[in-house]
Formats: C-alpha cells, sequence, structure tokens
C-alpha cells in the first residue's frame, strides 16, 4: 500500500479591484414658494446678462431728527468716557490695566473720527467697545 502526498494547489492569483469611488454628498434642498400654496412654481428664465447701470448708494436709515438725537447721544457717551478714562488714567494700574486704558483711548479716538465723516453707527459701536474696556478697568 503506497500513500501518495497531494499535488500542492495551484497558487492563486488575487488581483487588486479598484476601489468604488467615494458617493458624493447628498444635500437637501428646499423649495421657498413666494405665491400662495396651490400655484406652481414659475419657470426660471434662461440667465440673462446682468443690467450695466450703477447701483444707487444706499440711503441712510435715519431721519434727520433721529441722526440729531443719535448725534447727541454718541457726542454725550463720548464725553462721559472722557472722563472716566482722565480719572482712571490718573490712577496707579497694573501693566495689562494701562494696554486695556490704552485700548479704550484708541477706540474712543476711532469713534471721534467716524462722527466727523458722518459715519453715526461705527462711531456708536466704537463708543460702546471704548465703555466696555471702561466699565471692565472700574470693577
Amino acid at each position: 500500500m503506497v500513500i501518495e502526498e497531494p499535488a500542492p494547489p495551484e497558487p492563486v492569483q488575487v488581483t487588486p479591484q479598484p476601489l468604488p469611488a467615494p458617493k458624493p454628498a447628498r444635500r437637501s434642498r428646499r423649495i421657498i414658494r413666494t405665491g400662495p400654496p396651490d400655484s406652481t412654481p414659475a419657470e426660471t428664465p434662461e440667465a440673462e446678462e446682468p443690467p450695466t447701470t450703477e447701483v444707487p448708494a444706499l440711503e441712510p436709515r435715519e431721519n434727520p431728527e433721529q441722526e440729531n438725537a443719535l448725534r447727541n447721544q454718541i457726542t454725550g457717551m463720548r464725553q462721559n468716557l472722557q472722563r472716566r478714562i482722565d480719572r482712571l488714567g490718573r490712577q496707579q494700574l497694573f501693566t495689562a490695566d494701562r494696554k486695556t486704558l490704552e485700548d479704550a483711548k484708541v477706540f474712543l479716538a476711532q469713534s471721534g473720527r467716524a462722527l466727523e465723516q458722518g459715519d453715526l453707527q461705527r462711531s456708536l459701536m466704537l463708543a460702546r467697545k471704548a465703555s466696555l474696556l471702561v466699565s471692565a478697568l472700574e470693577q
């Protein structure tokens, strides 16, 4: 009786298969309807060339009375801030506090320039920033 070893298996070549391309992320779309709910969406016209006319400048939001009231509010706030800054400037402050005071002075100066240029909203915002810094130092 003779027992033979089985023949070695044939080598199997594995060819790497390319990975499937990643699927693009899906974006959900919302339909915004501007007409009554029972209306059908209007077809959009094909792309038109943009108009060649200039866009008019934006008009101020305030009427002259509101503008004067805002200007007076900003002027009063700036005067009050200047007094508070002067008072803090006479005190002995730590280095970090001195830097904060200088930042408040810069915001106050920028507020003054914006006020001179007629940019009331920017002037008010800068005065408020200066006020916040001064309030932090006063506590």
